[in-house]
């Protein structure tokens, strides 16, 4: 008897698809490539020194509570990427840079699929993680008042880009590691990333700017204006294929009602739409949503 699931033989085509989009990502957002990251910096006009940190998507949504710092977010294009232009494109088009990008969120992803799942926490339908990373977000804007900050120390784009500088080579972030910042990759890597089923056990409970773009994504959906991922209820068998292998614990049911997606959680990944065996899930615009 395998360890792994069969449907993993369906998944693999597209997840090397969505590998490539994950090499993507590393080679625009971080070091020693940091392609786009460095084209914002020129536009900036600011000193060039690309890696992920020059792109921070955390710091500027602790600031969304503090108005006196609006001038510095809207003067500098780096600091708008996280609360103007990713949850834009999410509200339109969806968070794609959530399922399809994000090498922070890919790679635990990725590597969970190498653990067996017998060995690993199932939390999907057992935690609200919608709620715990809203209120998450939330608690990094308050405690900003309180003198502290919560950016840093929970940054898993820092601890992924330590990693791949270490491939290349540059240990200088590993060996600099604060005790709390180990225990931070501990949690991410191992605790809620490869032994935590879906492997993002810490973008569904910890991402700020994946709460801002759930978000904004939602209010897509609500509005009809963006694109989502759609459930055709005709051709729907409700045989729960999609909630045992979405990554983002966004599809859920009760009893014998049918699926329903939360679109705060939901990352465009289309895992869901791979393993469906009537074919009833597909990624749309909200406007032509089919019953």
């Amino acid at each position: 008897m395998s360890m792994y699931p069969d449907v993993y033989h369906r998944l693999f085509p597209h997840w090397a698809k969505r590998f490539v989009f994950f090499l993507l990502g590393i080679v625009l957002l971080y070091s020693p490539f940091a392609l786009l990251t460095k084209l914002v910096l020129f536009l900036a006009n600011k000193p060039f020194v690309g890696d992920v940190h020059s792109i921070c998507l955390r710091m500027p949504i602790q600031w969304l509570v503090q108005p006196w710092m609006y001038r510095t977010i809207l003067s500098d294009p780096t600091y708008m990427v996280s609360v103007v232009f990713l949850p834009i494109a999410a509200l339109f088009l969806g968070p794609l840079f959530c399922g399809w990008v994000c090498p922070a969120g890919q790679i635990t992803e990725f590597l969970s699929r190498l653990v067996p799942p017998r060995f690993q926490i199932d939390l999907s339908g057992k935690v609200n993680g919608v709620s715990v990373r809203y209120g998450f977000m939330l608690g990094m804007m308050g405690i900003t008042f309180l003198g502290g900050n919560a950016c840093c120390s929970f940054c898993n784009f820092t601890h992924a880009q330590n990693m791949l500088n270490a491939l290349f080579g540059d240990f200088l972030g590993i060996s600099y590691l604060a005790s709390f910042s180990i225990v931070s990759f501990v949690l991410w890597f191992f605790v809620m990333g490869l032994f935590t089923r879906g492997g993002r056990g810490w973008c569904n409970f910890l991402c700020p700017a994946g709460a801002l773009m759930g978000l904004a994504h939602y209010l897509g959906t609500k509005l009809k204006i963006g694109r989502l991922v759609n459930i055709n209820r005709v051709t729907c068998t409700n045989c729960k294929t999609c909630t045992a292998n979405c990554p983002a614990w966004a599809m859920s049911y009760e009893n014998e009602k049918p699926v329903e997606i939360n679109y705060h959680a939901c990352t465009a990944c289309m895992d869901c739409a791979r393993v469906c065996p009537a074919k009833a899930i597909s990624y749309k615009w909200a406007t032509r949503e089919q019953a």
